[in-house]
Formats: C-alpha cells, structure tokens, sequence
C-alpha cells in the first residue's frame, strides 16, 4: 500500500461490518472509510482498504485517517481535477458553495479548513453541508428551514439518478467539528 495514495470516502455503510474499527462514522449513515486510488488509463481505481491492509502497513487507523486527510486536504488545495465554485451571492434565493465533479468532492466535508473557507465565500458564521452523492459537497448558509428544505429539494431532483448516492441529510459545520443537523 502507497500512503500517498491513501484517501477518505464517504459511503452509506460499512464495507463490510468487520471494518468499522477502521472506518469513522460521520453521521446520517455514513462513513469515512479508507480507500488506495490508482490512477489507470480508464480514470482514477479505487480499491477499499482493509484492516489487514492498515496491519500489514503498520498503520493504525488513526494514524491511516491522518494521511488520507492530509492527502485529500493536500489534494483538494491543488487539484484542478476538483472543481469549487461559489454559485449565487450572500442573499440571493440560491447562495452555496460548491466541491464536484470528482470522486473525492463528498469526501471534503472532512476537511479541517471547510469551515473556514466556506465561512469566507458564504459570509456567514451559520453553516449546514449535505453530501447527495460521491462527487458532490454542497455547503449552504443555514438561514432557515424554508431555505434548506428547497436548496436539499433541488438536489434530489438533480441528483436523483446518480449512480454513487449518499445522503440528502444536512450536517452542521462549526470551527471544531461537523455533526449531523436536526432541526429544532
């Protein structure tokens, strides 16, 4: 195993329930789990890593969760591959930041900076995210919950056929953590 090809994903389950000691739950669901990508003439191969995989590595799955965030943040702060836009201003009926059009784009919800760049485009302190497939990340201002019930129900209308689903669910991001939202 390449460490340096050692990336978190995101996916609505475990990959098998032997793994969860390896894998970090996120909440809604989902885990973070640790996969090797292999660049290929067909594009990027992502192939699960299992706990006999971290053992024969001699990695902890803390220390393997350590580097693949540290690759994905690294990835994510170089890649052209990831695409990160900021569509509509602060106000407008349709305001939020988004990473896509790459496999690791869910995966960034992870990353120890999102709070803050996201903070920075949307100009508000108040942030939900939602993850609706594999290479989405939709972060949004909270507002209120007329907001967030139309900006989630335009995602399931534009996502609704995509072929690696996760979840339409909100999650709360703060300076420290993020966490799954429930309304009040």
């Amino acid at each position: 195993m390449k460490t340096e090809n050692l990336y978190p994903y995101l996916l609505p389950g475990l990959v098998e329930p032997a793994w969860a000691d390896i894998a970090i739950p996120i909440g809604h669901g989902l885990f973070a789990t640790l996969f090797e990508d292999q660049e290929s003439d067909g594009g990027i191969v992502h192939v699960a890593v299992s706990p006999d995989q971290l053992q024969a590595a001699n990695l902890s799955a803390a220390d393997a969760h350590r580097i693949a965030l540290e690759n994905l943040t690294r990835f994510a702060d170089e890649s052209p591959a990831l695409t990160i836009q900021v569509l509509g201003r602060a106000g407008d009926p349709v305001h939020f930041l988004l990473h896509s059009d790459h496999p690791r784009a869910a995966a960034c919800l992870r990353l120890p900076d999102l709070f803050e760049q996201a903070r920075e485009h949307l100009q508000t302190d108040e942030l939900c995210a939602c993850v609706p497939q594999r290479e989405s990340l939709v972060v949004l201002p909270k507002r209120d919950r007329a907001f967030r019930e139309m900006l989630v129900g335009k995602l399931r209308e534009i996502e609704a056929d995509s072929t690696h689903l996760l979840s339409f669910e909100l999650f709360e991001l703060s300076p420290q953590v993020v966490r799954p939202f429930v309304e009040s």
